[in-house]
């Protein structure tokens, strides 16, 4: 068969290999946060990483080493303070502060299981669930989050989150990814490719003002080079997909309308690059940009995919 599925733990995480065997494509998912940690492809002898995943080896926790590959989730990036209004009622978030202001949600390193797996010809697919029972503080809200990973064929890879609202209130929701993609050599050699309606503006604490900034640096393509990017965009309506290549590879990112956002970002090592799908902006608790009330008993499911082709 085509498609195959394997199941492995390093130091207590366990992690659910799908893989291609006539293409050579083996991705790796933990079931610590759910998370893509390695997107492998291995032909005529050489192996291709597309993933800067986490160190399982090293005793090191995942905010430590830049938070790869996470689920954010009920919020994304920033959150101001690690506060925010919902039903009249003012919440604070018990983790994870950097600086003053909380980052990136409180899914990132939950304990998924996996419900259930699949392989045949066309595809190999996992889906792990973790069932949040409202145990920080600034969030005390039951959901249940279903997130599955799919390998299809010619090296794509798509992942869908379903959250259900298990609480007796509307709760408010803001979904994303945070991978960091690489595609073998400096990202200074890629040229990176969107539309966008604006750039959004930042403050001094990466937190939207509001405001739109015209930029249409990417439209056509560009080459990175000694660009600094930590910037979050509105991305077309028309067309959502992101494109980074270089002389070997093309990586194609397409989310669905529901993450509408797009965040960029370029480690100091710059071998890899985050490209963030986000349903709405960094602070969105507050400032409702892209924000989802999800009403009791009722879910909203979050779509993306990757592919990398070889030119």
């Amino acid at each position: 068969m085509q498609f195959q599925i394997k199941q492995s733990t390093i130091n207590h995480v366990a992690f659910i290999q799908l893989l291609d065997v006539e293409l050579g494509v083996t991705i790796e998912i933990l079931a610590k946060g759910a998370l893509l940690n390695s997107w492998l492809l291995s032909q005529e002898g050489e192996s291709h990483q597309f993933i800067m995943g986490n160190d399982l080896n090293a005793a090191v926790e995942f905010e430590s080493q830049g938070f790869r590959s996470a689920k954010m989730s009920p919020y994304v990036c920033r959150l101001y303070k690690g506060q925010y209004t919902h039903l009249n009622t003012t919440y604070t978030m018990d983790r994870f502060y950097m600086g003053e202001h909380a980052i990136h949600g409180i899914m990132y390193d939950a304990d998924f299981i996996v419900q259930a797996s699949e392989a045949n010809e066309d595809q190999a697919s996992v889906i792990l669930v973790n069932h949040y029972l409202g145990s920080d503080q600034g969030y005390p809200f039951p959901f249940t989050m279903h997130v599955k990973w799919i390998l299809e064929k010619n090296n794509k890879v798509s992942v869908q989150t379903t959250i259900q609202n298990n609480a007796t209130v509307p709760i408010p929701i803001v979904d994303g990814w945070h991978p960091y993609f690489t595609l073998g050599e400096s990202i200074n050699n890629c040229t990176l490719q969107f539309s966008s309606k604006g750039k959004m503006e930042y403050d001094k604490d990466l937190l939207p003002t509001g405001n739109m900034i015209a930029d249409a640096r990417f439209s056509n393509g560009l080459k990175i080079g000694s660009l600094q990017l930590d910037d979050g965009y509105a991305l077309a309506t028309e067309n959502r997909t992101c494109t980074l290549q270089n002389e070997q590879f093309i990586l194609k990112i397409m989310p669905s309308s529901q993450y509408p956002y797009l965040q960029l970002y370029i480690p100091p090592d710059r071998n890899s690059i985050a490209i963030e799908n986000l349903s709405g902006a960094p602070n969105a608790l507050n400032n409702k940009m892209g924000l989802h009330v999800v009403k009791p008993q009722n879910n909203i499911v979050f779509d993306t995919s990757y592919q990398v082709v070889v030119k």
